[in-house]
């Protein structure tokens, strides 16, 4: 029997791409701003100043912005988080055009306001809404139509600062083509299905995450969830998962051209994309069981992550007293170093979306989904925040390196001890556990396990 439309935009699937669009116009664009090299910025200290104040606003508001999400839904709370992105990219083009550094700090405290809204409402979305055995393809989805905004603004960038050979500010009219993107972010917010209105094509029930609590009972929920193995011990790579970004950031615009880190925001994009969908795809494969998957996939993401920073300890030590601008054009160590750098890209990707699955396949109810994604963006933004103030204090990009791949191998003894005796079988959620036969209109609980 054909879908009726109603079926068709109330679909997981739907919810996916339209939660993907959103992330497109809002954190993509933002996320390829920030792979230009410092914002587009001739220097970094603007760049991780601001970075710094946004990221300490959302380690406080992340948790409580799932309190006004439960309070009053998850679509108006995105609406909210549609605010900070474009006026931040309009602050970045008014500091590159007059200097002027007042704007774009006080365009980051909004943005870290409105942004911890928009990240924990979309991390809540893709734990809550998709089948068990299609979680991964929701990530993935949700994660690739972010980096589409990379492609878009990547090729826009890479054409605009074409001939930008050397070390510097990037075209004035690259904000201006980001920021009318980000202006139709509020568009896709309104046409998100609240959660009961979401049908799953297994016909189990997404419950509603609008349960009205207050500050103490949100207290109790935070403090619960702290209590939960499964959670605390993702904790640390929370953390430690962003570290690399302040390195990358500063080594691009320290030693690459201005084409160089235009073609870098655009093969952020191809890669990522690419990552988010083979990634989710494995996550998603039915004939390995859910611990089995979890262990290659981190096992994965332990042997290449640290082969990133073992490349970059070499290429660091090489370039540590050069004053050469590297582009395409000077030679080959600039392909010997590019190119592994893309290369390295892809386990740094796939751990995020890695953590969303880990959290999501152990099916918590709607509202606590809220509080932990409002707990994940607190901590990571915890974690970005205390990397980027060590770019703000120390200049030294082997200093950041350095702490970057101390503090992601000091992470891996707590997930690793998660993934191995941990994560078996997932408690049963309600909401995910009841069926209504479609003949019968009868209601079904299932007991399954997942292995």
């Amino acid at each position: 029997m054909a879908l009726t439309r109603k079926q068709i935009f109330r679909s997981t699937l739907t919810q996916a791409f339209l939660v993907g669009f959103l992330s497109f116009t809002q954190p993509g664009i933002y996320a390829a701003i920030a792979n230009l090299g410092a914002g587009g910025q001739a220097t970094t200290r603007t760049w991780n100043v601001s970075t710094v104040i946004l990221n300490a606003m959302a380690v406080v508001l992340g948790p409580i912005s799932a309190l006004f999400a439960n309070t009053f839904g998850l679509r108006p709370t995105l609406f909210i988080g549609c605010i900070g992105h474009t006026i931040y990219s309009a602050s970045l083009y008014y500091n590159t055009k007059t200097g002027n550094q007042a704007f774009i700090l006080a365009a980051s405290v909004l943005l870290g306001i409105s942004g911890a809204a928009f990240w924990m409402s979309e991390g809540a979305i893709v734990m809550s809404y998709p089948e068990k055995s299609r979680k991964g393809l929701f990530i993935g989805i949700w994660q690739m139509l972010n980096k589409f905004g990379g492609v878009i603004s990547g090729a826009v960038v890479f054409a605009m600062n074409y001939s930008g050979k050397k070390k510097g500010q990037v075209s004035l009219n690259t904000y201006i083509a980001l920021f009318s993107i980000q202006c139709t972010g509020p568009f896709f917010a309104l046409l998100l299905s609240p959660p009961e209105k979401v049908i799953r094509k297994d016909n189990t029930r997404v419950e509603t995450n609008v349960v009205k609590d207050g500050l103490k009972q949100m207290g109790k929920r935070y403090l619960g969830l702290l209590r939960k193995k499964e959670i605390i011990l993702l904790l640390p790579i929370l953390v430690v998962n962003t570290w690399y970004k302040t390195w990358q950031s500063n080594f691009m615009t320290h030693n690459f051209s201005v084409r160089a880190r235009a073609l870098n925001v655009l093969l952020t994009a191809l890669i990522g994309g690419a990552v988010d969908l083979g990634g989710g795809t494995f996550l998603d494969c039915q004939k390995i069981s859910v611990g089995s998957r979890a262990k290659i996939s981190w096992l994965f993401i332990i042997f290449f992550e640290s082969g990133f920073y073992i490349w970059g300890f070499i290429v660091q030590k090489h370039l540590a007293h050069s004053t050469d601008t590297l582009d395409w054009a000077t030679g080959m160590y600039y392909y010997n170093t590019y190119v592994p750098m893309q290369i390295f890209k892809i386990p740094t990707e796939f751990v995020f979306n890695w953590v969303f699955w880990v959290v999501s396949v152990q099916e918590f109810s709607s509202e606590e989904n809220a509080y932990i994604s409002g707990l994940i963006r607190a901590v990571e933004s915890f974690g970005s925040m205390l990397s980027f103030l060590a770019g703000v204090t120390n200049g030294n990009d082997m200093v950041n390196l350095s702490v970057a791949a101390g503090v992601f191998w000091a992470a891996v003894p707590s997930v690793t001890y998660l993934v191995f005796k941990i994560i078996r079988t997932t408690h049963i959620n309600p909401e995910s556990a009841i069926v209504q036969n479609k003949k019968s209109g009868e209601i079904v609980e299932i007991t399954e396990e997942i292995d």
